[in-house]
């Protein structure tokens, strides 16, 4: 169970023996615009280093930041979360966000507010079995973590590109999370983070392979006004790009269909179509000896429902393991 005070920064456990990680990502889309954006802020603590990053795309063109800056030991002291670009704030916890973006290229105001209440994925059903990382290894993500829909209106303000000097209004839907914990992003093998907005819910499901349980979990949520019903089972079968192991994701132009069913026994079908995509921004993390890298790319694009036939938006986030000398320069760089 969340509260308020879960919004900002935690202190970093006394017994840490791992890396620790505490992570903030907002993603919204504009389809009118064809306007994109991921913000996402990872506090290391544990290094002393704060990593900001910004990647936004307005039809054809691409703005990309990613900022390093230095940070104390203890995160609660951090507020707003900040560094010389971009600047996330939380102005009601829950309920209300605000990203300030400025670089020599591009100049960004973005508000963002909750469609419904956030779901901790803790709430959610655990897989049979047991996790070397104990309880919370049964959790879909295998740390703290939630997440909610959201609206957002804002401003951007290009100074290059075919939008170069205009104010280009932008609205849409989008999704927040957060999370915090012991983690080590080279233990995942693969994931999905299906993020589906339509008019009168937020369709959630996230399935991660990862080195602490040996089969796929599954979590997520459907949301409406009505509250949260979390998801127990997410049929992955359709998804082409997970195979060969251990090689770049292709192409990705076929759609992806997805079935969820949650616990209260409903289903939601959700086609993503990956093939006619908005954009598609990269948070990938990288080693340092560039031996081993963990690609993670997020599609936005439009979704349908197949049980009501509404037709939605949001992003589907991919992520998949790779490894071998020079990896993160032959598959990374470009897509960084």
């Amino acid at each position: 169970m969340i509260t308020p005070q879960d919004d900002f920064p935690h202190a970093v456990a006394p017994q840490a023996f791992m890396t620790w990680k505490e992570n903030w990502v907002l993603c919204g889309l504009d389809t009118a615009q064809r306007a994109a954006f991921v913000f996402h802020v990872s506090l290391r603590p544990a290094e002393g280093e704060g990593i900001f990053s910004a990647k936004l795309s307005l039809e054809d063109d691409r703005y990309r930041h990613v900022g390093r800056r230095r940070i104390p030991r203890d995160p609660r002291e951090l507020h707003p979360l900040a560094d010389e670009r971009m600047t996330l704030e939380i102005v009601e916890p829950a309920r209300r966000f605000r990203v300030a973006y400025r670089s020599p290229e591009l100049e960004a105001e973005l508000r963002l507010r909750g469609r419904f209440e956030p779901f901790d994925f803790a709430d959610g059903p655990k897989p049979p079995g047991e996790s070397t990382l104990g309880e919370i290894g049964l959790s879909v993500f295998p740390f703290s973590h939630y997440e909610q829909g959201l609206e957002l209106e804002g401003e951007l303000r290009p100074t290059r590109g075919r939008r170069a000097g205009q104010v280009v209004r932008v609205s849409g839907l989008g999704n927040r999370d957060h999370s915090w914990g012991f983690r080590d992003d080279f233990q995942f093998i693969h994931h999905h983070w299906i993020c589906a907005s339509f008019d009168d819910r937020y369709v959630q499901g996230s399935a991660m392979l990862e080195r602490s349980y040996p089969d796929l979990k599954h979590g997520g949520f459907l949301s409406r006004a009505s509250g949260n019903d979390p998801v127990r089972m997410i049929d992955t079968s359709d998804a082409y790009w997970l195979e060969p192991a251990g090689e770049s994701l292709p192409q990705l132009d076929r759609d992806v269909r997805y079935r969820l069913e949650t616990v209260s026994g409903e289903t939601q079908t959700v086609i993503a179509h990956v093939s006619s995509e908005y954009a598609r921004l990269y948070l990938n993390a990288k080693s340092p000896d560039r031996s081993r890298l963990y690609q993670d790319c997020q599609i936005f694009c439009d979704y349908t429902l197949l049980e009501t036939s509404q037709r939605g938006c949001g992003v589907l986030e991919l992520g998949k393991y790779l490894e071998g000398e020079g990896v993160a320069d032959r598959h990374g760089r470009a897509a960084a």
